[in-house]
């Protein structure tokens, strides 16, 4: 599994489910704030796990990696949450340091949330529209940002660049990229690109790159009729080998192997 960077184009947006969440490691460079209706969900939050109960709320800052793991454990509950990410425009008012701060714990527990806030959260899963949407998250936020204690940011953390990082990526998979390419692209040393990899996003460079151009690569397969040569020099390999060792290294199983299942699926 990768941490991959979710680029949701709409300004705001809300997730409501009455279940337990799951969804993989992953940053975005908005503010989400996930709230327990009923239940638990366990949420990863950097290297931090927290279990949300009834009640409890967690903040997400841009660019911090996370990820909705699954309660399992007893006591089992039906489980309710909603998850709502938007733009941090909005909220520059109420917490102008989005950028250059970070709270010191992300988790807010349901005491300290008041009964209007509360019900702003329920209010939100039936909110017409993203003005009315809008209103809801904002008196919210209203008790949440009194219980924040934001700290600075260092510049070394790299909040802001693993972003960039990703996006450079994914638009350029195609060509020889490297961490010293990188490094020299965005002006910085290649121990430093290599840190954001381990310390922000979880995942080494290569391992990163050769998801993209893996994912790349199986969607030409299941939707061309191009060589594996072809696709492999297409997705940025001079090797069919080494496209090969990659793909499998992330499907668990080697291209010829995903076009049969893929032709299997067609047929």
């Amino acid at each position: 599994m990768r941490t991959y960077f979710e680029n949701n184009i709409a300004k705001i947006y809300i997730s409501h489910k009455k279940e337990s969440y799951y969804f993989e490691s992953h940053f975005h460079n908005k503010l989400e704030i996930a709230y327990c209706v009923s239940g638990f969900q366990n949420i990863k939050i950097g290297n931090t796990l927290y279990t949300l109960k009834k009640g409890d709320a967690v903040i997400i800052f841009p660019n911090v990696v996370h990820e909705y793991i699954k309660y399992d454990a007893e006591p089992q509950a039906e489980t309710e949450c909603i998850a709502l990410i938007s733009e941090t425009d909005f909220f520059t008012g109420i917490i102008p340091d989005l950028i250059t701060k970070r709270p010191k714990t992300p988790f807010i527990n349901a005491e300290l949330i008041s009964a209007d806030s509360a019900l702003a959260f329920e209010k939100m899963t039936t909110a017409e529209g993203e003005t009315e949407l809008l209103g809801w998250t904002l008196i919210a936020l209203s008790s949440i940002v009194k219980s924040l204690h934001l700290i600075p940011v260092k510049e070394s953390d790299g909040f802001s660049l693993a972003p960039n990082l990703i996006s450079y990526i994914n638009a350029n998979f195609q060509k020889p990229l490297t961490i010293k390419y990188l490094g020299k692209e965005f002006g910085y040393s290649t121990s430093y690109i290599a840190h954001i990899f381990y310390d922000q996003l979880k995942i080494p460079f290569r391992t990163y790159l050769g998801a993209v151009r893996s994912e790349y690569a199986a969607n030409l397969i299941s939707t061309t009729n191009k060589s594996l040569t072809e696709i492999a020099y297409e997705c940025g390999y001079n090797s069919l080998n080494t496209f090969c060792r990659c793909f499998k290294k992330h499907f668990s199983k080697t291209p010829s192997e995903y076009k049969k299942t893929s032709d299997r699926g067609c047929a």
